[in-house]
Formats: structure tokens, sequence, C-alpha cells
């Protein structure tokens, strides 16, 4: 107990303090101003919960295998265990009033979350190394976690918001499985103690850039309520937009109509930057030390080694600066409005019992699309599907129009489901569109 209590614990104690309080701060102010306290303080009650499983399972997986190698810890026992843990506790967190909820609302209460789970399991590794390790593994760890937190706050949202088909468990387990490598390749590169200057900036920041865009993508989704008031799920939201915004570019091109470029980024916040040159001003002056006075480091931190010395004075300060200064710079109206010139038209021949149209396919995800079409059908018309890439046609693909509609326009649009993903279709379809989408950025004049 007298270890547990000495000063040094103590100093790690206040930087997991700190760093969680810094963190928080940031994506607080920076996304998600609109918070309730009670909610919080229920996020960081399931951060216990989430603990408490993970070492349930842990020890249990551990009576199995006692003497697990460094990769089976890292994949496993760490990365596999501790995020399905989170993605247990956000689900039940979320899943009794998720109508309420927005999928910004699963990946804010998914940071704090993972924010606490962070500071907990931090605590329980104090007494497994020395000062500066410990120094390094809070400041990293914790906001590994607490990032991880936010995208399965979001995956977990977009879960409840989807249908019952099957589409909504494979999205779900993408997103769970990335959190999973970049976790698992963190710890691995901590347990053989090599390639920590390479590893640990290319997690946080390929999850702070998942992270960003995720956010982006969040803002131009509908709650919960909304979605079952249009008696849609979240996927027949995304694939709406995306036929919506390459109708409108249609229209636009026929009436000659030239909107506003949309562009990615926008201008980053005069005090983003101001903190961006606060971190990457002691960076720099670490760099130099290191690299003209190496031997002030040595007296100074006699128990520091170098390479200690330089992911803790000169890297995590860059990254910080770095998160700073691209932190809600990414704009979300690019993912909603934003159209390349001559964008990817597909054909589709639509054939029932009874009927038989040819329409045009602009968008589909895994083995669902949006077309329109020339009356309204029955919810869950048995059809069959020709679908067109240029000259090649990937036929004979059972499926069923899931419903139709009419706009206000007087026209009729159908969402269909086939019964299987066209994998080969979907292989070409990209294919085109990607030299289409490459095209396109030569395109001078472009239409939006």
């Amino acid at each position: 107990m007298a270890g547990f209590l000495s000063f040094s614990n103590f100093i790690i104690v206040m930087i997991n303090l700190t760093t969680l309080g810094f963190y928080y701060s940031f994506y607080r102010f920076h996304f998600y101003r609109h918070t309730e306290s009670f909610l919080q303080y229920t996020a960081i009650a399931f951060s216990l919960f989430c603990a408490g499983v993970t070492l349930l399972l842990q020890a249990s997986i551990l009576s199995f295998n006692p003497y697990p190698s460094h990769e089976f810890k890292a994949f496993v026992l760490s990365g596999a265990v501790e995020e399905f843990s989170k993605l247990l506790g956000i689900y039940l967190f979320f899943r009794k009033n998720q109508d309420e909820f927005t999928v910004t609302d699963g990946i804010f209460y998914g940071l704090v979350l993972g924010g606490g789970f962070g500071l907990i399991e931090n605590i329980l590794y104090f007494i497994d190394s020395g000062l500066w390790s410990q120094v390094l593994r809070s400041i990293t760890a914790l906001p590994i976690h607490l990032i991880n937190g936010g995208l399965i706050g979001c995956f977990v949202m977009i879960f409840l918001f989807s249908g019952t088909n099957r589409v909504k468990w494979f999205r779900l387990f993408a997103g769970l499985l990335f959190c999973i490598s970049l976790h698992a390749l963190y710890n691995y590169s901590l347990f053989l103690d090599t390639g920590v200057l390479f590893v640990l900036p290319f997690c946080i920041l390929s999850l702070f850039f998942a992270l960003e865009i995720t956010i982006a993508k969040s803002r131009i989704l509908l709650p919960g309520y909304v979605l079952k008031l249009m008696k849609i799920t979240v996927e027949e939201y995304e694939i709406l937009s995306r036929h919506n915004r390459h109708e409108g570019w249609i229209q636009n091109v026929q009436k000659h109509i030239s909107t506003n470029k949309i562009n990615l980024f926008q201008l980053p916040k005069p005090r983003h930057v101001f903190i961006t040159a606060f971190f990457i001003l002691p960076s720099l002056i670490s760099l130099f030390t290191l690299l003209y006075s190496p031997e002030l480091i040595t007296r100074t931190f006699s128990e520091l080694e170098i390479k200690d010395y330089f992911a803790l004075f000169v890297i995590y300060p860059a990254i910080i600066g770095f998160m700073f200064f691209f932190g809600g710079v990414l704009n979300p109206y690019f993912f909603r409005d934003r159209m390349l010139a001559v964008p990817l038209f597909g054909s589709v021949d639509l054939k029932t019992e009874t009927d038989e149209e040819n329409t045009a396919l602009f968008y589909i995800y895994l083995n669902q699309f949006y077309i329109p079409v020339s009356k309204l059908y029955p919810e869950n018309t048995e059809a069959e599907f020709d679908l067109w890439v240029g000259i090649k046609c990937y036929g004979n693909l059972k499926g069923k129009i899931t419903w139709s509609k009419e706009n206000e326009e007087g026209s009729c649009g159908a969402l269909c489901t086939l019964d299987q993903i066209p994998v080969m279709f979907l292989i070409h379809w990209n294919l085109v569109r990607f030299k289409q989408n490459f095209k396109n950025l030569f395109i001078r004049k472009t239409a939006y």
C-alpha cells in the first residue's frame, strides 16, 4: 500500500487526470457543446462496468492460456477484449432510449466512457512499470481508449438505427475490427519495446483522423426519432442522400445552374492555430536540445532513455499540435452536398412477375440501392435485377423492392435489396468509380 501511495504514483495520477481533462475539453468544445451532466456521470459509471467485464474476460482467458505470447496478449487480451467490453457498455448505455439520441451523441458519450476506461486501466498498470514508462503509457494509451470509445459509440448508434438485415452486423464488425487492430498494434509495440517512435504517432493520428471524418459525417445524419418518423433506417437515409445528390447534379446541369464550390477543409479557428504553436514550439526546442546538447538531457533526466525522451518531448507535443490544428477543419457539408464532375451512372433492368423497366443506378451500398421507377410497388415485392456497368452485365440477381415512395414532384423511387451481396459487381463498380473520380480531379470546370 505504501508503494502504491508513493510520490511517483501521485504524479502519475495527476498526469492521467490532466491528460483526460485535456482531451475531454478538446472534444467537448471542439464539436459537442450541449451536454447533460447526468449522462456524463452515467457514461463514467459504465466505464467502471466495462473495466469489470474486461478483468473478468481476461481472467477467464488466462485460465485456459496462462502463458500467452505477445501477439496473443496484444490482439486478444488487450485489443479484442477491451474494445468488446467498451462496445458492450456503450450498447447498454444507449439501447433503452436510442431514439432520443443522435450519432453525434454516441460519439461524445463514447468518448467519455472510453476516457474513463483508459483512466482505470492506467491506474491498474501502476505497479508494472517505471516512472517514465508510466508517463508514456498515460499520455498515449488514454487518448487511444478515448478515441476508440468515440468511434465505437458511432458504430453502435448506426447499428441501433439500422434495419434487421445482416448489413448492420457487417458494419459494426468492420468498425470494431479497425479499433481492435490499431489498439493491438499499439500494445504490441509496447510489449516488444521496438518501433514505438513510429507506431505511437501512427496509431494516434490514424484514430484521430478516423474520428474527425466520423464526426463530420455524423453531423449530416438524422436523430433516431426522425428516422423512425420517416420509417427508414440510417443506411436507407444515406442511400437516399447519395441519390438526391446525383439527381440534383443532373438538374443543375440541365438548367445550367452553377452552385458554390464545397471544399473538404475549412479554415482552422485562430485559437486552434495559437494552441498549435503553443505545442509545436516546445517540440522544436526539445528536438534542438537533443541534436545539439544531448548531455543536458542525461544530466536533467538521469533515468530517461533517449527514445523515451524523443517520444515524450518531441513527438507527443507535435502530435497534439497537429491534432489541434486539424481538429474541426473537415467540412461536414462536403460529405453531404459535394459532387465531382461527371459522376458515375449505372443501369438497372428491373423485373417483377408483372412488370419490367429500365432505370438508372447512382449509388449502391453492399446489397442495397435506390432507383427511380415508373410506379409505386407493394412493399417487399419479389424482383430480379440485371446490374450494368458500361457494357458489362451482372444478371439474374434475386432480391426485392423493400419499399417505394412518391416525392413532392410526383416522381417515384424504390429502395431495393438483393438477397446476396454482388461482390464482383461491387469490385467492378468501385474500380470504374475510382477511375472516374481520378479523371474528375483534372477537369477544371466542375459542376457542383
